[in-house]
């Protein structure tokens, strides 16, 4: 009779001298349960620029061996623009590689690898060139608007491109023909659906602008010979946005904000006081502002820190926030009225405000040609004026001017300055030489 080990198992209702052998295996799982990354700035989920979220399993290249390979997979996840949405998408894709695994899925490393190789393989098209170029630039550590431009123009093109042959074309053969009929599109054909209009010149502009970022990175990767938009001028264009309010108008709008919303005209201050775009705003958080030596700090569209003066004129509406009853995290601007936490993207919340502000200057008759933006090129133009009625140059209001600002070039403030200001030359009969 054999003798008896640990996987015989005798039932008591069969003879003992009956042994039944059973063989039990307990074979490991080749993977891992899939996880959620986050990433997270000062403890908390972010979707900034570079923030990579994905969906990861460990694997086990040997059966009984160690869980030695790492596989993630993002489906898009880091195309949504919330902490919320990612979140959702996240766990949903989790559930899937579950289910997928359970019934015998394997990852196939060559596979996946054959797959990435085809990217700058023959058969991309310029589509997939394009998006390729977008994710480069995703990892480029660019502002989030600008990256938002970046794929909001892409997305325009490319359905034109769609809608007119080109979007599986060979990218290399789409040449500067081509790209000047989509201008010729964009500037005599696209209406908007929303609002019935046209696009602007400066609107074109941007366009190409963004458009020809992404072909220089396609030609940095050898996808194209060379970008030929960037030799593509200009579109003359006046700038009909965020003109400048007159003292008169400016006065109007205070006064209007102090009946109807009084906290987007502490949000106004901080336009016209501090200099800061609605987008730089809008990133401040309760920590940024020193109360002790009146200094703020900020992202700037130029600088990835920017500190500045909190002069005298703006401390009464940060003393009126009392920002010592709210954590160093909150947003300073949100849509609560109140520093909080605001999880939503930069767009959305500088959209809030910019909608609050819009809802006001309709109300009180100022037409699309004004905006929030409109503040800012008043206040920098009342410092102008204010330096001109001093007696001063030119070039010494410029220099002035530079560090208030904050622009890094003679050239870019004049540039500024001659987009807003439409000055009126005083009396100048003193130099008339002729009696008529």
């Amino acid at each position: 009779m054999k003798n008896k080990d640990k996987n015989e198992i005798v039932p008591r209702n069969v003879p003992r001298n009956s042994v039944i052998e059973l063989e039990i295996s307990m074979a490991k799982k080749r993977y891992s349960t899939p996880k959620l990354y986050i990433p997270r700035v000062n403890g908390k989920p972010t979707v900034a620029p570079g923030k990579r979220w994905y969906v990861y399993i460990h694997w086990r290249s040997d059966p009984d061996g160690s869980l030695d390979r790492k596989f993630t997979f993002t489906k898009k996840i880091n195309r949504l623009k919330t902490v919320k949405e990612r979140r959702a998408a996240g766990k949903h894709l989790a559930s899937i590689l579950s289910l997928a695994l359970e019934r015998g899925w394997v990852p196939d490393t060559e596979e996946r690898k054959s797959k990435k190789a085809k990217h700058r393989g023959p058969q991309m098209t310029l589509a997939t060139a394009m998006e390729y170029a977008y994710k480069i630039k995703l990892k480029s550590g660019k502002k989030e608007s600008t990256l938002n431009g970046y794929e909001f123009h892409m997305n325009r093109f490319l359905q034109w491109a769609k809608e007119n042959g080109y979007y599986g074309a060979d990218p290399a053969r789409f040449g500067i023909d081509h790209f000047y009929e989509f201008l010729d599109w964009l500037r005599f054909d696209y209406v908007n659906e929303q609002t019935g209009k046209e696009v602007s010149g400066s609107s074109v502009n941007n366009h190409k602008s963004s458009l020809s970022a992404l072909f220089t990175t396609m030609k940095n990767e050898r996808l194209i010979p060379y970008n030929f938009i960037k030799d593509i001028p200009n579109v003359e264009s006046d700038p009909v946005n965020n003109k400048a309010f007159t003292m008169e108008e400016l006065r109007i709008i205070k006064e209007e904000l102090e009946k109807t919303d009084p906290y987007l005209k502490n949000y106004v201050s901080f336009v016209i006081y501090s200099l800061l775009r609605p987008l730089e705003i809008c990133r401040l958080k309760v920590k940024d502002i020193n109360t002790k030596n009146w200094l703020l700090q900020v992202e700037t569209k130029t600088d990835d820190l920017s500190v500045r003066r909190v002069i005298e004129k703006l401390k009464p509406t940060i003393k009126e926030m009392e920002l010592q009853n709210s954590p160093p995290s909150y947003t300073l601007f949100t849509n609560q009225n109140k520093p909080a936490d605001w999880d939503v993207s930069l767009k959305s919340k500088a959209d809030h405000f910019g909608k609050r502000f819009r809802e006001v200057k309709t109300r009180l008759g100022f037409g699309r040609e004004y905006g929030i933006y409109s503040c800012r090129h008043t206040a920098i133009m009342n410092l102008y004026n204010s330096l001109v009625d001093e007696g001063k140059g030119e070039m010494e209001i410029l220099f002035q001017l530079m560090p208030i600002t904050q622009h890094k070039s003679i050239a870019g403030i004049k540039n500024y300055l001659r987009k807003h200001k439409k000055s009126i030359p005083p009396d100048h009969s003193n130099i008339f030489t002729l009696d008529f």
